[in-house]
């Protein structure tokens, strides 16, 4: 009796797991996947904008797709680089690599930019190459040769960008080129999925900016349609989760404020390590807010990495303006020592006469997914980017990227 009991269920759960995997067989997969970034792209300005638009573009997509409202990155010093490698990754830039737009190489004391070799995990349209065994077509469009190249991955069909330095690609120049690449490249057409990764811009953050990615982003949207057919395409967009900062006169408000000089930081440091351990280049050199130590020499005077580290954080912390010391050890692309500012402090660099831009982290920005059978939501609960990866992964069921730790977010 108890062997026909547990014959019994055995039975009733193989028959729910093969009503599972049926269900499983009919949801719908995408034959194109679409993930767009757009360049400083903020909630508060599509929200104050959005009686402009018209009713194909960002608010249908708002409307009858999901609305992640409060999307964030999992990490500090965000730039277009480390966004877009750690959207297409799934991961954040202490397993991927990607740091920033540039980073000193320690073997020159230059700075590089970072290309596809740089990336240190394989990426989305990396995996759907590889569960494909090449026949996905992965196609990467952007304004800029090197963040082409990084959201395309290592083995892209191709990468297209704009080679002319001195023109700038408007948000038109980027969607004809996508609708191009749709139809000369039959992306989209069988049941296997294609990937065509898109970076716009709306760094100058005004009205004709929103409009004309908004009229975009609905051309995009409808001829996509016409070429794949509704519903056989899977968006997803967000912003790479900064803005670059215009110059503001604080005094004028008085507001505090300050100018933090990387030159003179890097001097001093180098004084105050010679008093305690005798004269030598003790930095070797400075990049942006990043200060690289000379290890070699700490080294020959058997000095460990991590005291002068822990020695130089606390020095800096007592330097007017600094709120945050973050130490690196050992990470490549990056400096030993990064330093963060007070808000509406500059920093300057009196040997280059530069002042670098401040870029202002977004506390949140939208993330927004539509069509390929999407059902309309809209989610408050927070969200971070490392996220997307596996989320067009599980679309397509492919393998998430190989750093992705992170849970779909549908």
């Amino acid at each position: 009796m108890r062997n026909k009991y547990l014959y019994i269920t055995l039975l009733s759960v193989l028959a729910l797991h093969a009503e599972a995997q049926g269900q499983k067989g009919t949801r719908q997969v995408p034959r194109l996947v679409m993930n767009i970034t757009i360049d400083q792209l903020r909630s508060d300005y599509l929200e104050f904008f959005a009686p402009t638009f018209s009713s194909d573009g960002f608010l249908r997509l708002m409307t009858e797709g999901i609305l992640f409202e409060q999307a964030s990155y999992p990490f500090k010093d965000v730039d277009r680089a480390s966004a877009i490698s750690s959207v297409v990754s799934g991961t954040t830039p202490f397993y991927h690599t990607i740091t920033g737009e540039q980073w000193i190489d320690r073997s020159t004391l230059r700075p590089v930019t970072p290309t596809p070799a740089d990336l240190a995990v394989s990426t989305i349209g990396d995996e759907l190459k590889i569960a494909t065994g090449g026949r996905g077509k992965v196609i990467a469009i952007a304004p800029t040769q090197s963040i082409a190249e990084l959201a395309g991955g290592h083995a892209p069909n191709s990468v297209i960008w704009n080679s002319h330095s001195r023109k700038k690609w408007a948000p038109a120049d980027i969607t004809t080129q996508a609708l191009q690449s749709i139809a000369q490249e039959a992306l989209g057409q069988d049941s296997i999925p294609d990937l065509l990764l898109l970076n716009y811009e709306a760094g100058t953050q005004d009205q004709q900016t929103y409009q004309q990615l908004d009229q975009e982003i609905a051309r995009l949207v409808t001829q996509t349609e016409t070429q794949v057919g509704k519903g056989n395409t899977l968006y997803v967009i967000t912003s790479t989760g900064y803005c670059e900062e215009k110059s503001i006169n604080y005094d004028t408000y008085h507001i505090p404020t300050g100018t933090f000089y990387i030159n003179r930081t890097a001097n001093l440091l180098n004084m105050y390590f010679g008093g305690l351990w005798g004269n030598g280049k003790y930095v070797d050199t400075y990049f942006n807010n990043q200060l690289y130590l000379n290890t070699q020499l700490l080294e020959s005077k058997r000095i460990k990495i991590s005291e002068a580290t822990q020695i130089a954080k606390e020095f800096l912390l007592q330097s007017a303006g600094v709120k945050e010391v973050d130490v690196h050890l050992f990470e490549s692309h990056r400096g030993d020592l990064t330093i963060h500012l007070a808000p509406g402090w500059q920093l300057s660099d009196e040997n280059t006469h530069q002042t670098e831009k401040a870029k202002t982290q977004l506390a949140y920005f939208p993330l927004i997914v539509f069509g390929s059978g999407v059902k309309s939501a809209r989610v408050q609960t927070p969200v971070t980017i490392d996220r997307i990866a596996p989320s067009i992964a599980k679309a397509i069921r492919i393998r998430a990227p190989n750093a992705s730790k992170a849970i779909p977010l549908f």
